[in-house]
């Protein structure tokens, strides 16, 4: 049995400390920011406010926290600009993640559609859809990038340097699904998936991708589901013009109304998607579960 010293608790007590630190900043800016300028832009712009007000919040809070205060280097908190010896910028790496999560999406709907009888319907009025599709795709983009300030970026590393990486991803992972529990129309698998969706966003975060890469993985997968496809995510519809999404008669296989993370579907689709981020490194585990 590991025994734990004075040493591990004293590290493992500073890195809560710092979190907390981090989430204070990050919810107070952003409840100022909302109180600042209230309902800008209506209703059709809701998703964008409050995916740029996640921006601002968890972004200062990772400048100031994990930059100023801790010294970390923004690579160390995921912002690679290279692999390897080569230099390439990280929109690379934010387009190769946002395409795995659109091909993920679709193998989700996809394979509702061939197990479950769930349907996607084309139904006209494309004029209007470009009209709600906009706000709503910036709108994704934004929430996106402040849930992988929010999970990942500062807080994951910051916690896989006091307890380990795999720990780490664990332990977000949990508190990620349960952030998402009080959904509508969430379930016991629901949650489970979108934990598993952490784990495969965290493998993207510790990949030579870093944040990048998880940011555009996160943002491929709902915008495919919502945008492409109209349906639910994570228990919420957008009603996107255009397209009509209607899952088949079995909740626990294509997640039903809460859409299609709710569903077994999306739980090969996240282990899949999770292997396929690790790819030849499943052989050398240490590579990245080590530090």
């Amino acid at each position: 049995m590991a025994r734990v010293s004075f040493e591990d608790v004293k590290r493992v007590g500073i890195a809560l400390a710092w979190l907390l630190l981090f989430a204070a900043i990050s919810i107070g800016i952003i409840i100022g920011a909302s109180e600042l300028v209230p309902g800008w832009g209506g209703q059709r712009w809701f998703i964008a406010r409050n995916g740029a007000f996640g921006v601002l919040g968890f972004g200062v809070a990772t400048w100031v926290v994990g930059k100023l205060l801790n010294k970390y280097s923004w690579e160390r908190m995921g912002w690679r600009t290279q692999t390897g010896t080569e230099s390439s910028g990280w929109l690379p790496h934010w387009l190769r993640g946002a395409g795995l999560g659109v091909l993920m999406a679709a193998l989700a709907v996809g394979m509702a559609y061939a197990f479950d009888g769930a349907s996607v319907r084309v139904i006209g009025n494309w004029g209007f859809w470009f009209s709600v599709s906009l706000p709503l795709g910036i709108g994704l983009l934004l929430a996106a990038l402040g849930e992988e300030l929010a999970f990942r970026g500062y807080p994951l590393r910051r916690l896989a340097d006091a307890i380990g990486r795999l720990p780490a991803m664990l332990l977000l992972a949990v508190l990620f699904g349960l952030a998402h529990a009080r959904n509508p129309n969430a379930t016991v698998l629901s949650t489970v998936n979108v934990g598993l969706a952490a784990i495969w966003l965290s493998f993207g975060f510790f990949s030579p991708g870093g944040m990048a890469l998880a940011w555009g993985a996160h943002f491929g997968w709902n915008s495919a589901l919502a945008i492409g496809f109209d349906a639910p995510v994570s228990g919420y519809k957008f009603q996107v013009p255009a397209v009509e999404y209607t899952p088949g008669t079995h909740a626990w296989v294509d997640g039903g109304v809460f859409g299609p993370e709710g569903g077994i579907v999306s739980t090969i689709v996240l282990i899949a998607g999770t292997l396929a981020i690790i790819g030849k490194r499943i052989k050398q585990p240490r590579t990245w579960l080590a530090g």
